[in-house]
């Protein structure tokens, strides 16, 4: 089974600022997204303290929140879409901590109190689009996977086409084995279908160029695992 996206309203269930460009610029630019007949992103947990080039502490959360919501319009501009964020806090202002364990773990995080209340938002936002896509949580970072088990419940309520696109960068560091089994916690039957073709230097030059609060070595070694592999972007699809 395939999702068609063209001629769609689509929308974008974004975690964080800059997570619909990382995993799914390509096809906006000239894949399956830029066929669409709008694409809508949402961003979930919209107020961040997170930057690499400022100490990320809590006293910064609202000048940290307006400089990436600025790079989020800028990307808007560039890809060709819509945004909209939520005030919601994301997960290292939720616990106070910096710990990588903290915000990727091992738990499903299925039953999660954010999940309802997140699928309260998917509920809210389908009559505006015709096409749902969330990230697959794969990389196990804590918010991606709230929002995947809100799509999996959003799907299974019924409300509509529901695609999980592959989150960049962690999904640059998975083999196949590792994205069956995070994939797996989905409880759901799912087969991947292609978005793009191969991704460009130029679609990702444009990506550091505008997130550039968020770039480090991880990202950028992640991007060169994609150019160098000839990644594609990607859906997971029911089947």
């Amino acid at each position: 089974m395939s999702l068609d996206l063209v001629s769609k309203r689509v929308m974008v269930v974004s975690p964080h600022y800059d997570d619909a460009p990382l995993s799914l610029g390509q096809s906006l630019v000239d894949g399956d997204l830029s066929r669409a007949r709008s694409v809508q992103v949402r961003v979930v947990f919209g107020r961040t303290n997170w930057s690499t080039l400022l100490h990320p502490t809590r006293s910064r959360a609202r000048l940290i929140t307006a400089w990436r919501r600025g790079e989020e319009i800028a990307a808007a501009l560039r890809f060709g879409y819509s945004m909209k964020a939520l005030p919601l806090e994301e997960v290292i202002l939720r616990t106070g901590s910096m710990d990588p364990d903290s915000f990727r773990g091992e738990s499903s995080l299925a039953e999660d109190p954010l999940v309802s209340r997140v699928t309260a938002m998917l509920r809210s936002w389908r009559r505006s689009c015709d096409v749902l896509l969330v990230p697959a949580g794969l990389g196990r970072h804590v918010d991606h996977r709230i929002v995947a088990h809100a799509g999996v419940r959003a799907l299974r309520a019924g409300l509509g086409p529901v695609g999980f696109y592959e989150d960049r960068p962690y999904t640059a560091y998975l083999d196949s084995a590792d994205i069956a089994a995070e994939l797996a916690e989905l409880g759901l039957s799912l087969e991947p279908q292609d978005v793009s073709g191969p991704i460009t230097e130029r679609v990702q030059r444009d990506v550091r160029r505008i997130y550039r609060s968020q770039m480090d070595d991880y990202f950028l070694d992640a991007q060169q695992r994609d150019r160098e592999g000839g990644t594609s972007e990607r859906l997971w699809v029911p089947t």
